[in-house]
């Protein structure tokens, strides 16, 4: 299967690669998701319980605005680590 040059090895390398990736950011996503939906259900029981509305599903919203920005951060400093190691490396 391989080419004279290995042209197909290194494209099944780089899909293999990209799919990793792919993974990685999706779960990122997924992880910014539920975190979000996490506080502001939170403030939506507290505003329930308390009868506070809306004051705690914006404070809610707020803390996972906070989270979600912390996970952002986090991600682009580890991607900006792999891209500085990597064209170190070369």
């Amino acid at each position: 299967m391989l080419g004279n040059d290995g042209k197909k090895d290194k494209f099944t390398d780089q899909i293999g690669s990209s799919a990793r990736a792919l993974s990685d950011y999706f779960g990122i996503g997924l992880q910014i998701a539920a975190s979000f939906a996490f506080f502001v259900f939170l403030g939506y029981l507290g505003d329930m319980r308390f009868g506070t509305s809306p004051l705690l599903m914006l404070a809610g919203v707020l803390v996972g605005m906070v989270g979600m920005g912390l996970v952002l951060m986090k991600t682009v400093q580890k991607a900006n680590r792999e891209h500085d190691s990597r064209t170190r490396s070369r």
